[in-house]
């Protein structure tokens, strides 16, 4: 398979020092990276001709495959020497597992001890929490629904949201992240809602919290929706999410303990309720603090803004800014946050025409560096790569996974460098139709996805030859 490179991400310019053509010998460049290959024909007054790409088991990402004119031919100054360059191994289906009944919504994925994975959702349309745990090769080892209805005749379920949190924790169990609320505990009925399992699913303890509403002096915010949920370095737990103040809802975060006790929780209050903020994800952050992503719906003439905001340890304010995709004059919605090894984030999501959301164009992604200045931004359209993606994650070779669902309904993963250039696209077609919801990295380089399709209906595949592992 070959394809042309989308983006080289750097000029060439080739200075003849003679006047006139002089014949040269073309060095072998086989084997070298691609920008080493670079420097060396230009070294010889040669360029670099047509660049294609194609997978290969043997030559590493990045690196040459082959070139034309081979390697001792004689050829003149400033000739073009075509190369092909390695994507690396071809991605391939691993295994898949598919939940029954069909009803369950799989919403986020995590690597557990032993090579497993922890994944957590709901039911659609329905109000249970949900956790499955799979072994290293997809093999079911438990599953269970979290409920909790009342005692009187109207048996009302108070913890009527799906799980957006699932991780396993220090002791070998696992901490869920949803929404819900206590039997006459005077909480919002849609708070913060952690439940802490044992190492087979059985419930340990489970609490609820909501923030205080700044604007309302004495009293805790009555809509609390979470998003994503981490075990910090420090072993207790962090919720990110959004809570109403008001006419508006702003972002807000949770830090616990790992026996539940509050060390913090607050709502973020960045932007002195001047509009709207959706979070969708964030971490914790190489420096202990925090990073929040999502976007605001705040009036801008090209529609929403996306959203990130970074927190210090204590959850204070550090910076909070928005972003649009400025070539196209798009509005832009974050679904997906990562802090990259350099310290900066990439993020992304979906293209927005304008405020009334009538129409998408596709996946977007942005680098931006410590400070949340933005370094690159690129938008991929519906059919270059996937769209709606709500994951992103870096490689340990600096490049970046996103997941989501390609325009012809199939589950996928698109595979960039660093710079954003798109690599390649995966998807199986013997899978049903969904769209992913969470990704995470396996140690054999790798990845397991989960995703839903849009009336319910859980996929989880597992791909093979991700990413390089030495």
């Amino acid at each position: 398979m070959s394809r042309r490179v989308l983006g080289l991400g750097f000029a060439l310019v080739c200075v003849l020092l003679t006047v006139g053509c002089k014949p040269v010998v073309v060095p072998n460049v086989v084997g070298m990276t691609q920008v080493a290959a670079t420097t060396t024909l230009v070294a010889e007054q040669l360029v670099v001709g047509e660049l294609t790409t194609a997978y290969s088991a043997t030559v590493p990402l990045n690196c040459v495959i082959s070139q034309e004119p081979t390697a001792g031919t004689r050829v003149d100054t400033a000739t073009g020497v075509a190369l092909v360059v390695s994507l690396g191994r071809q991605p391939a289906l691993g295994w898949s597992y598919i939940p029954s009944p069909n009803s369950i919504w799989g919403l986020t994925v995590d690597n557990t001890a032993g090579g497993g994975f922890i994944i957590g959702g709901g039911y659609h349309n329905s109000y249970d929490m949900y956790a499955l745990n799979l072994n290293a090769t997809g093999g079911k080892v438990w599953d269970k629904p979290y409920s909790n209805r009342t005692p009187d005749s109207n048996n009302t379920e108070l913890w009527r949201h799906e799980a957006r949190g699932a991780r396993q924790t220090s002791d070998g169990g696992y901490i869920l992240l949803g929404a819900g609320h206590f039997y006459k505990d005077l909480m919002p009925e849609v708070s913060y809602l952690l439940v802490k399992t044992d190492s087979t699913g059985k419930e340990s303890w489970s609490k609820a919290y909501a923030p205080d509403n700044p604007y309302d002096t004495g009293n805790p915010c009555v809509e609390n929706q979470p998003a994503a949920l981490q075990v910090t370095d420090d072993g207790g737990y962090v919720a990110f999410g959004d809570s109403y103040v008001g006419h508006y809802s702003l972002a807000s975060i949770l830090k616990t303990k790992a026996n539940g006790d509050v060390e913090f929780l607050k709502v973020i209050n960045d932007n002195g309720k001047a509009y709207e903020e959706q979070i969708t994800g964030g971490q914790q952050t190489l420096d202990h603090g925090y990073v929040l992503a999502g976007y605001s719906d705040n009036g801008a003439p090209h529609g929403p803004m996306a959203l990130l905001i970074k927190l210090d340890e204590d959850g204070e304010l550090q910076w909070s800014k928005t972003y649009q995709y400025v070539p196209d004059n798009h509005g832009a919605e974050a679904f997906a946050v990562t802090q990259t090894a350099d310290g900066g984030y990439v993020f992304g999501g979906e293209l927005i025409n304008d405020i009334t959301k009538a129409s998408t164009y596709g996946f977007w992604m942005t680098k931006v560096d410590g400070n949340g200045d933005q370094i690159w931004a690129n938008a991929y359209g519906h059919s270059e790569s996937i769209h709606y993606s709500k994951a992103i994650c870096e490689t340990p070779q600096g490049d970046l996974i996103a997941a989501g669902a390609l325009s012809s309904g199939e589950m996928a993963i698109s595979k960039f460098t660093s710079d954003g250039d798109l690599l390649w696209n995966f998807s199986d077609e013997s899978l049903p139709s969904a769209t992913a919801n969470a990704i995470t990295l396996t140690d054999d380089g790798g990845c397991v996805v989960v995703g839903s399709g849009i009336s319910g209906g859980t996929v989880i595949m597992k791909v093979n030859d991700v990413y390089h592992v030495d």
